[in-house]
């Protein structure tokens, strides 16, 4: 018997009808059909287009389905159902049997995944079915499981599709520990639902409503006790399987994470991320032995006096790099031409990195421990998982020779959670760009490329310049509190995305070679060019100061650009291990006011070293560790999260082990300074 619902069950089905309504109305260019190439009638927010002007063009399959599936939906939350006794308690175990297919059925709808791999489909199915039973062994609840399964996978897969389309990567595991920035850097514009969302949405609800109206009618009290054991049997069967899953023999990228949960399914995927994430043991470890090995040198001493240190200001800049590096690029007007010459007069090469159009931190770690992402746990972010406590970097051994140590980055301070890093570190000070405004109320919103900072600070596009950040740099020298001072400085210019339009900025390189519509390269390349001009600036300050003053200057990772670019200028870089880590290379050069006493090119090295070389420019001498970590450079001298490259530039795959001993006790210091410390 089917009748209209009455009283709170009523309006609660019609308050969930009408919300599922506004969000679709606020989503409506979702069910637009794609626009002609020629087409320009678009809006970005981050990674997300909407074709939202222009002559109506419907997707009509799309928008039939949501509407067969909203008449469902309504249906189902205005409609109740009564059996008899027997048949309601049939209907509910069959729904209960059919849970998990229904459950995956409905995430497939909101990813837009049509077909699986058999395997790869009853692998993922394992995870529903052991979580939905999981749920039965607390509450004996046929009805309340089914449900809380198909409300818990649909909410974290319309996360999944979320990130994807406000960044164009899916959930991982490390997200878990970025909440708080991923919130603090978005904004309610950038939250969409696309299509298929909408319409899984409206599956889970009908389904989570329908089956809500069916419940088991126990016929004995035992039952329900012997259910739940069998149950609990079932679901530990069910969790060993799982944990016998071998994992690495499915095909991963830390690339491309969209396609590898497209291929492999978004629960298996994010279970092989969190297996692969873990910080095991290295193989043969031993503190006593790590500690053996350290003993067998001796802590360098300095060979002058404090005062004759000079102080040492870093700056990674955001996607700072030479696209150049991958091929024959030729653009209308140089778009680097000071940090070439200067790159032509002192200590200079090309930094091998982890992390490609995002990632920063993973740099920014290797730089300041000297550690590797080599040594690291795959497709991890060091800074959100496994800085929990106080860890040696170059701030906390600069401190030791007087230095007083500031970081400072223009944007917000719980990005990467350097608030809670870099004291951590060892850093006395962090001015991040809530601290570069003089209005009274400091920016906190969760806007995010709307020159939040205030009226008083300089930006390009929405984010805080280059040339303005070096001023806050300068100011902080110019009221350093001790004899030297150590500054860490990553800026924020030149992040993405490359599509802003504003009248306020100017793409003024273009791009000859390749031929080709490159708008966001072009953006990006006129970015760099501002960036050169603020570099200059900044040089041009420091080379009429009288302290000795030494600047290390680095790009953290390559841009996302057009693909089709990417292609043209290295195509043959998928078949060549060394061509394909162009990819992964950006500059950097060491300039100082006085004579280093060192070359010019010094090759390719990796971020890990590049912290070894700093000290060494600036005659500061080595403790144990850096004298290891210089010993691995000869053997390694350039380390990524992939492997590392030999003396000869011949590539090798990171190890479980190697040959070598330093780069075993290596690999043993990092696991001890991050957990065993």
């Amino acid at each position: 018997m089917a009748k209209f619902k009455s009283g709170k069950k009523l309006w609660f089905g019609v308050v969930i009808i009408v919300l599922v309504a506004l969000l679709t109305a606020f989503n409506y260019s979702s069910f637009r059909a794609a626009p002609s190439p020629d087409a320009d009638e678009y809006v970005s927010s981050g990674v997300y287009s909407a074709y939202v002007a222009g002559p109506l063009s419907l997707d009509i399959g799309a928008l039939a389905r949501y509407i067969a599936l909203f008449i469902l939906m309504s249906a189902a939350l205005l409609i109740e159902f009564r059996l008899p006794k027997k048949a309601e308690t049939a209907v509910a175990w069959a729904f209960f049997a059919a849970g998990p297919f229904l459950t995956f059925e409905a995430v497939k709808l909101i990813i837009g995944v049509e077909l699986y791999a058999t395997d790869i489909y009853f692998t993922n199915l394992l995870f529903y079915a052991v979580f939905q039973v999981a749920v039965f062994v607390f509450t004996q609840s046929t009805r309340l499981s089914v449900c809380v399964s198909m409300v818990v996978w649909s909410l974290l897969n319309l996360a999944d599709e979320v990130l994807v389309l406000i960044r164009g990567t899916p959930l991982v595991p490390t997200d878990l520990y970025a909440i708080g920035t991923a919130l603090k850097v978005t904004n309610a514009s950038d939250w969409h639902f696309n299509a298929n969302m909408l319409s899984g949405l409206c599956a889970c609800i009908f389904l989570t409503a329908l089956i809500s109206q069916f419940r088991v009618v126990w016929a004995k009290k035992w039952l329900r006790p012997t259910a739940a054991v069998c149950a609990a049997a079932m679901c530990t069967f069910g969790c060993v399987s799982i944990y016998g899953i071998d994992y690495e023999s499915y095909s991963t990228s830390t690339f491309d994470t969209e396609s590898t949960n497209n291929v492999n399914g978004t629960a298996l995927s994010f279970y092989i991320n969190l297996r692969k994430m873990s910080f095991d043991e290295p193989v043969g470890y031993s503190k006593q032995a790590l500690e053996s090995y350290l003993g067998g040198y001796t802590d360098e001493t300095l060979s002058g006096s404090e005062e004759d240190l000079p102080n040492i200001i870093v700056i990674m800049n955001e996607s700072f790099s030479d696209l150049g590096y991958l091929g024959r690029l030729r653009t209308d007007t140089p778009y680097m031409p000071f940090y070439n010459d200067l790159s032509s007069k002192y200590p200079d090469g090309r930094l091998l990195v982890s992390v490609l159009g995002g990632g920063t931190c993973n740099t920014e770690f290797e730089f300041l421990t000297g550690l590797s992402m080599m040594y690291m746990p795959d497709g991890c972010y060091a800074y959100m998982q496994h800085i929990k406590g106080p860890v040696d970097s170059m701030a906390s051994y600069l401190k030791s020779f007087g230095y007083q140590t500031v970081a400072m980055h223009p944007f917000y301070e719980i990005c990467w959670k350097r608030n809670a890093v870099y004291p951590f570190m060892g850093f006395d000070d962090f001015v991040s760009g809530e601290d570069m405004t003089d209005e009274a109320g400091k920016y906190v919103s969760a806007e995010r490329w709307e020159k939040g900072f205030g009226d008083d600070v300089e930006y390009i596009r929405t984010l805080i310049s280059d040339s303005y950040f070096y001023k806050q740099v300068i100011n902080q020298f110019e009221n350093k509190t001790s004899d030297r001072i150590f500054i860490f400085g990553v800026t924020v210019q030149n992040h993405s995305t490359y599509e802003y339009d504003g009248d306020d900025f100017e793409t003024d390189v273009h791009i000859q070679r390749p031929e080709g519509e490159y708008p966001r390269a072009e953006q990006y390349l006129s970015l760099i060019k501002d960036s050169d001009e603020a570099l200059e600036e900044l040089i041009s300050y420091f080379e009429g100061v009288d302290e000795k003053t030494m600047i290390v200057f680095f790009g953290d990772h390559q841009p996302n650009v057009e693909a089709e670019l990417i292609d043209e200028l290295a195509p043959d870089r998928e078949l060549f291990v060394n061509s394909f880590l162009t990819r992964y290379q950006t500059p950097f050069t060491i300039w100082s006011n006085y004579d280093l006493g060192l070359g010019s090119y010094v090759g390719i090295t990796s971020a890990n070293y590049l912290g070894l070389k700093t000290l060494e420019a600036a005659g500061i001498p080595l403790s144990a560790k850096y004298q290891m970590i210089r010993d691995a450079e000869k053997i390694a001298p350039a380390m990524a999260a992939w492997g590392y490259y030999d003396p000869y530039t011949i590539w090798n795959d990171r190890q479980d082990t190697y040959k070598d001993e330093v780069l075993n006790m290596y690999n043993f210091y990092t696991y001890w300074a991050l957990n065993d410390q």
